[in-house]
């Protein structure tokens, strides 16, 4: 997964981690068993669209600020699963066919991401994709989701 840990502006973290007692190397080995996905308000187009979809689900805690290591309950956790899945599903029928970029996995199939600028919708689909697959390992592992925003 793509970690982000973010110095300006106001960010959102998702983890299967905490991450207040880890510094940002911890995050970033070969082997690393830690999966975050972050965004940042300030340079990420996607950071307002994702806490507007994790409101849909955990409104009280993704209208706070400042909270590191919330740990959210697992039908929190499905609540979110659910609803990346959905808004996958919805970009896999609107989008436009990648000419070029590189591969990810999306509900067990290969999807071609596009690279250019005009691909916008691949950019969401990589970053939702990312959070469902933090739910899921949490939800089939037994494990808990922590959401950080300051």
């Amino acid at each position: 997964m793509k970690n982000h840990f973010f110095e300006n502006g106001n960010w959102l973290i998702l983890t299967n981690s905490t991450i207040k007692d880890k510094v940002s190397r911890d995050f970033y080995g070969s082997k690393a068993k830690f999966k975050s996905e972050g965004f940042n308000e300030s340079t990420d187009l996607k950071y307002p669209i994702i806490l507007d979809l994790l409101k849909e689900t955990i409104p009280e805690k993704a209208s706070k600020k400042q909270i590191m290591d919330i740990e959210l309950s697992t039908e929190e956790v499905l609540g979110i699963k659910n609803i990346f899945e959905r808004e996958i599903i919805h970009i896999l029928n609107i989008r436009k066919i990648a000419l070029n970029g590189y591969y990810i996995n999306v509900f067990d199939k290969e999807i071609l991401i596009d690279t250019r600028n005009q691909a916008p919708t691949d950019d969401f689909l990589r970053a939702f994709n990312d959070i469902y697959l933090i739910a899921k390992e949490c939800l089939n592992d037994n494990k808990p989701m922590y959401l950080s925003i300051d």
